[in-house]
């Protein structure tokens, strides 16, 4: 442990902490001493010794024409943490003075566009987490569409449960657009769900448009999340997926209409 970084720790600067161990170790000695010993300039160390001397950490006396300089105990440190507390309480009343005007300059940004990045599979879920907890009409659905095979190979059954117990706490329902390999979803009370082709229209993101947020995940190689709070662009981007949903729906009545004169 590198007593000269304890020291940075409650305080001191790299230069005081130097200069403090070497007057403690000489015991008594002139700047010139000190500033040998701590490897500082004698005029840097000089200025120095007047900071500790208005810690507390440091003492002169004159001998002579010479004044020479003596390091308080180390026990005398401990007011170091009490001049930081002061510190600390005086900012932080400081900052509470300014709190309105923050407030103020907060409200003024209020109809501008605001983007968060997320990397990795921990950040999807942390900008997931946060989409879930934005505000929306209650009769609107949470507009998602999705590739659920990666889904499941990337986020286990417990996180994927997680969020939808929380989407149905906030009694959100959803309208999803999806590719499966594995089968069909069915429709629920709390969701309603349709099946695209992945060879014809392939899904290698995770998309959901909610309130005036627009929530995108890539699901390739790099996992990565964007989460974008734009009324205007949520909305275009609902009509799309609207239109998207219709057309899906056309040509899922199609499909099973296809497959019910197979099986004749």
């Amino acid at each position: 442990m590198s007593i000269e970084l304890e020291l940075q720790k409650i305080g001191l600067s790299e230069k005081e902490a130097k200069v403090y161990l070497a007057a403690l170790e000489l015991g008594q000695a002139s700047v010139q001493n000190i500033a040998l010993k701590a490897g500082v300039n004698r005029a840097t160390t000089y200025t120095i010794l007047e900071s500790l001397i208005g810690k507390g950490l440091c003492s002169t006396y004159d001998e002579g024409k010479k004044t020479f300089f003596i390091a308080s105990s180390p026990e005398y440190l401990l007011s170091l943490f009490e001049i930081k507390k002061k510190e600390i309480e005086e900012n932080k009343h400081n900052f509470s003075g300014l709190l309105p005007e923050l407030h103020s300059i907060h409200n003024r940004q209020k109809d501008k566009p605001v983007i968060k990045f997320f990397e990795g599979k921990q950040g999807i879920l942390n900008c997931i987490d946060e989409f879930m907890r934005v505000s929306g009409n209650k009769d609107e659905p949470s507009r998602m569409l999705y590739n659920k095979d990666l889904l499941e190979k990337i986020f286990s059954e417990p996180d994927r449960e997680q969020y939808r117990q929380f989407r149905l706490k906030k009694k959100v329902r959803t309208k999803v657009l999806y590719n499966y390999a594995a089968g069909e979803l069915r429709s629920t009370a709390d969701g309603t769900r349709v099946k695209v082709a992945e060879k014809e229209f392939s899904f290698n993101s995770d998309i959901a448009f909610y309130g005036d947020y627009i929530r995108l995940a890539s699901l390739g190689t790099k996992l990565s999340a964007v989460l974008i709070k734009d009324k205007e662009i949520a909305n275009t981007l609902k009509s799309l997926f609207d239109l998207a949903w219709e057309a899906a729906l056309l040509r899922d009545v199609e499909r099973k209409k296809q497959r019910r004169e197979e099986h004749k």
